[in-house]
């Protein structure tokens, strides 16, 4: 038996923030914001990766929680990294 002199500290899991969304004012889907930037997702679950200059025209609207903010994130999965 060994003496750890310190306990590592836990890896808290990133959290990614799912927002209902409007990019350049009349495309509607979600905003994921991830470590690496912000993600656009349509209503047919397209991903697109959004560099600074674009991002800021994704209008944030309103959190999504639940079911919705599930199948956003298995989306995202299945696209793998963008």
């Amino acid at each position: 038996m060994s003496i750890v002199p310190e306990v590592p500290a836990m890896h808290k899991p990133s959290v990614l923030t799912v927002s209902y969304a409007r990019l350049y004012g009349s495309l509607d889907g979600h905003a994921v914001q991830t470590p690496a930037g912000l993600v656009f997702v349509d209503h047919d679950q397209h991903l697109y990766a959004l560099p600074p200059e674009h991002a800021a025209a994704c209008g944030l609207l309103q959190p999504v929680g639940g079911v919705e903010r599930s199948n956003v994130l298995a989306a995202r999965a299945r696209a793998g990294e963008v």
